[in-house]
C-alpha cells in the first residue's frame, strides 16, 4: 500500500502557449527574467519526465508519452531562446511620445 507508485502531473500544451504570450507581452528585464525562470523550470520537468521513462522508473508513472514529451521540450527551448532574443529598451532611451499614425497620414 505504500509502495505505489506516485502519478505525476501532466505538463500541458497551454503552458507553451502561455509563455509565448507571456514572451511577447515582455516590457522590462523583470518581466524576461520571470518568464524565462518559468519556462525553464518547466522544461527541467519535462527534461525529469523524459529521464523517468527512459530509466523505467518503478517510483513514479509518467502519464505522457515520450514523443509527447520531446515535443513538448522542443518547444519550451525555442520559446526560451525566443525570451532570450527580447530586447529591453531602457527607459530613458524611450521616446517621450511615440505616436503612430495611420499609413498614408501626411499631417
Amino acid at each position: 500500500m505504500f509502495n505505489r507508485p506516485k502519478k505525476l502531473k501532466r505538463i500541458s500544451y497551454d503552458t507553451v502557449a502561455y509563455i509565448q504570450i507571456e514572451t511577447e507581452a515582455i516590457r522590462d528585464y523583470n518581466d524576461k527574467q520571470m518568464i524565462s525562470s518559468y519556462c525553464i523550470s518547466k522544461l527541467e520537468m519535462v527534461n525529469w519526465y523524459i529521464e523517468l521513462i527512459n530509466v523505467g522508473s518503478t517510483k513514479y508513472i509518467v502519464t505522457q508519452s515520450l514523443n509527447e514529451l520531446e515535443t513538448i521540450r522542443d518547444q519550451l527551448m525555442e520559446c526560451h531562446k525566443d525570451i532570450m532574443r527580447v530586447k529591453i529598451t531602457r527607459p530613458g532611451d524611450r521616446p517621450l511620445m511615440d505616436i503612430k499614425y495611420p499609413k498614408g497620414y501626411e499631417g
